[in-house]
C-alpha cells in the first residue's frame, strides 16, 4: 500500500528489498540445509526444483535461481531469460567446478549475477547470494524507472488532450462522466466513483456521492451524502488532501485512521481490491472533490463479475499512473469549478429572466403563464423536428446550446409588453369599464329626461281633467322606457367581444343617429362616434390604434433583447423573438416578412403562440378552445398560408401539445371524412 505520491526513492533498491519477499530456487539434489537457518534470518525462503524447465519464478518475489553449471544445458539456462522477461525480478547464480570458464561463456544469460565454485563454501556463497539479490533489486528498480518514464511520456499528450476536452465541456453531468471515463481509460480501472465536497455556512463539510461507473456490474445510481471524516477512504483523502494507492482494501493494515466498508460489495456480489483515491484540488488549492478508481486491470476488456475473477485479474495501480491521475484530477477540479460557475451564472440569469417575465405578466394577469407555456411548446416542437429524418426538415437537428437559445427567446418573446399601456393589455371588452359606466349613466339620464318630459305633459293634462289623454301618455312613457332599456341592453351585449347576432350591427348604427336633450336644452347623441366605433368592432375588442399598440410589443421586445450582450451561442435570440408574429404570406407584423425571411425557430414559435392563445383558459373575453377546435384553427391558418404546414403536421403527429398540463392526457383524433 502506498499512501504518498510516488517518488524516486520508491523505486530504490533498498525499498524494493524491503517490499519484496526473497525466494531462493535450487536444484533438489543440491542441498542447502547447512545455510537454511542463516538464509531464513535474512528473510530468504528456499524452493526446490527438479528441472530448470519447471521453474516458475514468482512475480511478487525477488527470485534467485541456483543452477548447477556442470550438469545444466546452456539452452535451458538461456531459456530462463524468456521465462522471467522484464516483469519478473530474477537472477542466476551459477555453481560450477573451478576451471569451467569455457562452459560459463556458453551458458551466458542476461540474468547471470554470480558464480560459486564447488565445493560450496559459506562465505563466497553468502556473498554471491547477497550480491545476486542486490542485482535483482537493481534490475527491478531500473525496470520500474523505465516503465515510470514510459507511462508518463505516453500519457502526457493524453493528459493535455483530456484537459482541453474537460475545459470545453460546459454541461456538469457530462463533465463528471468524462472525468470518470477518462481516468478509468488511463488506468484500466474496472470501476470508479466521484464525490463532491459540500460545505454548510457553519463550515461543516460533507461528501456527496455524485457519479459512478462500473464495467462489470450494473448498479442503480442514487446520490447520497456522507460525512467528510477520516473514517472512510474517500473522507480521509478529502480531509487530508493525501492520495491513497491501496493494493487490497480488504487488507488495510491496523493502525491507520481509515477503513473500507465491505457491505456494498456483499450486496451486489462485487470484490473491490486495488484502489487509487486522489483529491480534486482547484486553483486555490482547495479540495472540491475526490476521485476514486477501483480495481486496475491489465486490459480494459477484462470483466470482474465475481470475487474469484477479481482475485485473478486485479492488479495494483502503477505509482507512475498515480501522478498522471493526480494531474488529471486537478485539471478536472478547475474545469468542474468553471462549469459550476457558468451553470450558476446561467441559473441566476434564467431566474432574473423568469422574475422579469413574471413581473410583466402581473401587469396582464389574464395571460399569466403564457410565456412559459409557449416556451415549453416551442422547445417540444424543436425536439420533435430534430427527430424527423425525412421530409423538409430531415437535416435539422438542434444542439443543446440552440435549445437553450430557443428557450430564452420563448421566455422573452412578449417582454415588450412592458411598453404597452396596462389598460390596453387588460382590456376585456370593447369599452373600458369607466367608458361603459359613462354610457350607462347617460342612458339613465335619457330615461329621466323622457320621464320628466312625459310627467310634465301628464300633470298639465290631469289639471285640465283630461284623464283619458293621461292614460295614453302613461302607456307611451312605459313603451319609451322599455325601448330605451332595450337599447342599453343592446349596448351591453355589443360591448362583449363575440359574434354579433344578425341585425344588431344595423341596430347599433341606427342607435348612433338617436339624440336626446339634456336639462339645459342641449341636444346630445345617445352614443358618441368613438363609442359607436368601439361597439361595432366585429372581431375582438380592440380599436385599430389599440391593436397597433398591442402589436408594438414585438418591436419593444426586440429593442430590449437586442441590447443584451449575448454570448455567441445565444445571439439568435433577438431575431427569433422578433419574428414570432410574422406569417408566411407576408401578412404578419411588424416587418411583414415572407416565409424565406423568417427564421425556422420563429416559425415554430408562431405555431405554439397561436395554439396557446386559442387554448388558454384565463382570457375573460373568450372561452378556451378545446383541443380539436384549436387544431382545426391551426389547419385553417395553414390553408391561409400563415403557418408552415410541415411544422403544424409535426406539432399534431408528435403530440407536442401534451407538454401543456391541460392536454397531458389528451390525443387529437382526425375527424371522420364526410360522406
Amino acid at each position: 500500500m502506498n499512501q504518498e505520491p510516488p517518488s524516486d526513492s520508491s523505486n530504490s533498491m533498498e525499498s524494493i528489498e524491503r517490499e519484496f519477499p526473497k525466494l531462493l530456487h535450487h536444484p533438489f539434489d543440491l542441498s542447502l540445509d547447512e545455510w537454511k537457518d542463516s538464509l531464513a534470518e535474512g528473510g530468504i525462503s528456499l524452493k526446490e526444483f527438479t528441472s530448470i524447465k519447471k521453474i516458475r519464478p514468482d512475480s511478487k518475489s525477488l527470485n534467485i535461481i541456483i543452477v548447477d553449471g556442470d550438469s545444466s544445458d546452456g539452452d535451458e539456462i538461456r531459456a530462463l531469460d524468456e521465462v522471467c522477461g522484464e516483469e519478473i525480478p530474477a537472477a542466476i547464480v551459477l555453481v560450477e567446478t573451478p576451471g569451467n570458464g569455457a562452459r560459463r561463456d556458453e551458458d551466458s544469460s542476461s540474468l547471470l549475477a554470480g558464480f560459486v565454485p564447488k565445493p560450496i563454501a559459506t562465505e563466497p556463497f553468502q556473498i554471491s547470494i547477497r550480491a545476486a539479490f542486490r542485482q535483482t533489486a537493481y534490475r527491478l528498480a531500473a525496470h520500474r524507472e523505465e516503465n515510470h518514464r514510459t507511462i508518463i511520456s505516453r500519457n502526457l499528450e493524453n493528459l493535455t488532450q483530456i484537459g482541453i476536452a474537460l475545459s470545453a465541456e460546459q454541461n456538469n453531468h457530462r463533465l463528471l462522466d468524462m472525468i470518470l471515463t477518462r481516468s478509468r481509460e488511463l488506468t484500466n480501472a474496472d470501476a470508479g466513483s466521484l464525490y463532491l465536497v459540500e460545505e454548510t455556512p457553519e463550515g461543516e463539510r460533507s461528501l456527496r456521492f455524485k457519479h459512478t461507473q462500473n464495467d462489470s456490474k450494473t448498479i442503480p445510481f442514487k446520490e447520497f451524502v456522507m460525512p467528510a471524516t477520516k473514517a472512510s477512504i474517500s473522507g480521509y483523502v478529502a480531509v487530508t488532501g493525501e492520495s491513497l494507492n491501496i493494493s487490497d482494501v480488504y487488507q488495510i493494515p491496523k493502525g491507520v485512521e481509515y477503513g473500507f466498508n465491505q457491505s456494498f460489495d456483499q450486496s451486489v456480489g462485487y470484490r473491490s481490491m486495488s484502489m487509487l483515491v486522489v483529491p480534486m484540488t482547484d486553483h486555490k488549492n482547495e479540495i472540491t472533490g475526490v476521485l476514486q478508481l477501483i480495481n486496475a486491470k491489465q486490459s480494459p476488456d477484462i470483466l470482474l463479475p465475481d470475487p474469484a475473477s477479481a482475485d485473478k485479474n486485479v492488479i495494483p495501480f502503477d505509482p507512475a499512473i498515480q501522478q498522471i491521475i493526480q494531474s488529471l484530477a486537478s485539471q478536472a477540479a478547475v474545469a468542474l469549478e468553471n462549469s459550476m460557475l457558468l451553470e450558476s451564472i446561467e441559473q441566476t440569469f434564467e431566474g432574473f429572466v423568469k422574475a422579469s417575465v413574471h413581473a410583466i405578466e402581473q401587469r396582464d394577469p389574464i395571460t399569466s403563464g403564457h410565456s412559459e407555456r409557449v416556451t415549453d411548446l416551442t422547445c417540444g416542437l424543436a425536439e420533435a423536428v430534430s427527430k424527423i429524418k425525412t421530409g423538409r426538415y430531415a437535416d435539422v437537428e438542434y444542439t443543446e446550446e440552440q435549445m437553450k437559445e430557443l428557450r430564452y427567446a420563448g421566455l422573452l418573446h412578449d417582454f415588450g409588453k412592458i411598453g404597452v399601456r396596462e389598460s390596453v393589455l387588460v382590456k376585456a371588452n370593447k369599452l373600458y369599464p369607466l367608458e361603459l359606466e359613462v354610457v350607462k349613466n347617460r342612458f339613465a339620464t335619457i330615461k329621466r329626461s323622457i320621464q320628466s318630459e312625459y310627467q310634465e305633459k301628464m300633470i298639465h293634462l290631469a289639471l285640465g281633467g283630461n284623464k283619458d289623454k293621461v292614460k295614453t301618455l302613461q302607456a307611451e312613457l312605459e313603451q319609451r322606457l322599455e325601448e330605451t332599456g332595450n337599447l342599453i341592453d343592446l349596448v351591453l351585449r355589443s360591448d362583449i367581444p363575440s359574434m354579433m347576432p344578425e341585425g344588431e350591427f344595423d341596430e347599433l348604427l341606427k342607435l348612433g343617429e338617436f339624440t336626446y336633450t339634456d336639462i339645459d336644452g342641449t341636444e346630445h347623441p345617445y352614443l358618441t362616434q368613438y363609442e359607436l366605433n368601439c361597439l361595432t368592432i366585429q372581431r375582438g375588442n380592440l380599436t385599430e390604434s389599440e391593436f397597433s399598440e398591442i402589436q408594438s410589443h414585438v418591436s419593444h421586445s426586440y429593442n430590449f433583447v437586442v441590447q443584451i450582450p449575448w454570448i455567441k451561442e445565444l445571439r439568435g435570440i433577438p431575431e427569433i423573438a422578433y419574428g414570432h408574429h410574422e406569417k408566411l404570406n407576408g401578412e404578419g407584423y411588424p416587418r411583414k416578412l415572407h416565409e424565406e425571411e423568417i427564421v425556422l425557430q420563429a416559425r415554430m414559435m408562431c405555431v405554439c403562440d397561436i395554439f396557446d392563445a386559442l387554448t388558454a383558459s384565463d382570457r375573460p373575453y373568450k372561452k378556451a378552445a378545446p383541443l380539436e377546435k384549436a387544431i382545426q384553427i391551426l389547419k385553417f391558418e395553414v390553408k391561409d398560408n400563415h403557418l408552415c404546414p410541415e411544422l403544424v403536421d409535426i406539432f399534431i403527429k408528435d403530440k407536442v401539445y401534451q407538454v401543456v398540463e391541460a392536454f397531458a392526457d389528451q390525443e387529437y383524433e382526425e375527424p371522420e371524412p364526410k360522406s
